[in-house]
């Protein structure tokens, strides 16, 4: 996506270089991190700094284009999780490496990005033997 240089550092600086989504901080990935639309173009959504997040490789292609997904608890479709509208510790917990959403929103967030392969939740223990996890909580907004 071709955003201004000063947009797009907007979007790092605010997301504190954290994935908006797992909060995978981006020193701790090899892909660098993605702007991510959070209402994808082609549903509506501008390349303005309110609908911009900042998301790490795996959330950003797992989540693509999507707005909503099935809770995988009620089978309800649900919106996804905007990291512009919601505040994170509201909406899930972690439960050692797994990220446990609290929320059908939450829930469904997860599932879809699919947050807690087991890859991913091995990245998360390997970051916890050096220290590097659970992650340092980005400052409110």
């Amino acid at each position: 996506m071709n955003l201004p240089a000063a947009i797009r550092q907007q979007v790092v600086e605010r997301a504190n270089q954290q994935c908006e989504y797992c909060g995978i901080p981006q020193e701790q990935t090899i892909a660098p991190h993605e702007v991510d639309h959070i209402r994808s173009l082609k549903h509506g959504g501008r390349s303005e700094t309110e609908n911009l997040c900042l998301a790490c490789f795996y959330c950003n292609s797992f989540k693509g284009s999507d707005i909503a997904t099935i809770d995988p608890s009620t089978d309800e479709l649900v919106r996804l999780f905007s990291p512009r509208l919601d505040r994170r510790d509201e909406h899930f917990r972690w439960e050692m490496t797994e990220l446990v959403g609290r929320t059908p929103v939450r829930r469904g967030t997860v599932t879809l990005l699919q947050i807690n392969l087991p890859e991913r939740r091995e990245h998360r223990r390997l970051l916890a033997r050096f220290g590097a996890f659970p992650f340092s909580p980005r400052p409110s907004l």
